[in-house]
């Protein structure tokens, strides 16, 4: 083997050692493979939608596990580098580095989010999965979450609710406040049309506007919150 570090290798054997790396969409359409650069662009954009977005978002972990079997070539490629001492080993192990913090963040941003109001997210979940929509949880999300709500509930019941008369004997859960918060977004498509707005002259009505590509806006997350699953906006 040469020992001498080439970094385009590098990513190329990442990404065939990802054969996972299939287009993430519709089933239906003919798979496509795409480039570590694409999936990456893709994590940064969920972990920073996540980050900003005041409930949680439909789950990205097929994102996430492409991007970790890329992580995972590029370090069996950086482990048979011989001179360990080349500065771009150095600067690529300090780029997985900075990866694997955009990942690891990401989800303890979303069990974060899951342990604030677990049942309620619970709730939505299943609403969405029985009207077709994109799940909100992952499977070991659910199964985190199913085991934290039967754990809060036990020990609510011995420390608290057990002393309580038995009308009053319920786990409070809270009301989301997510239509009623602001985000800051930017428009990514040319098509984010017909967004309602409360007219906070009159509170019965609406403003329906149009958003223009590129633009940036501070408005109620509410209204954009399909544009944000379908990728028509990002949240900043």
């Amino acid at each position: 083997m040469d020992d001498s570090f080439q970094p385009d290798a590098l990513l190329n054997a990442a990404s065939s050692s990802g054969e996972a790396a299939e287009e993430i969409g519709n089933e239906e359409e003919d798979e496509e493979l795409i480039t570590p650069a694409e999936v990456l662009l893709k994590m940064k954009r969920a972990w920073q939608n996540e980050a900003a977005a005041p409930c949680i978002l439909p789950h990205q972990y097929e994102i996430l596990e492409i991007l970790v079997d890329q992580i995972d070539g590029m370090d069996e490629n950086l482990a048979r580098v011989k001179d360990k001492t080349q500065l771009k080993v150095s600067i690529h192990r300090a780029e997985l580095q900075r990866i694997n913090y955009l990942t690891s963040d990401y989800m303890r941003i979303r069990l974060k989010k899951i342990e604030g109001n677990v049942r309620r997210i619970m709730t939505q979940h299943n609403e969405r999965l029985r009207q077709g929509k994109p799940p909100l949880l992952s499977e070991q999300e659910l199964r985190f979450a199913e085991k934290y709500a039967k754990a809060e509930a036990q020990l609510l019941g011995k420390s608290v609710l057990g002393f309580l008369p038995t009308p009053v004997q319920k786990i409070p859960h809270p009301e989301e406040d997510a239509d009623l918060s602001s985000v800051y977004l930017q428009v990514l498509e040319d098509n984010v049309e017909n967004v309602p707005l409360p007219d906070y002259t009159d509170p019965t009505a609406e403003i329906i506007v149009s958003l223009e590509r590129d633009s940036i806006h501070l408005i109620p997350f509410a209204p954009i919150r399909d544009h944000l699953e379908n990728d028509r906006v990002r949240l900043l």
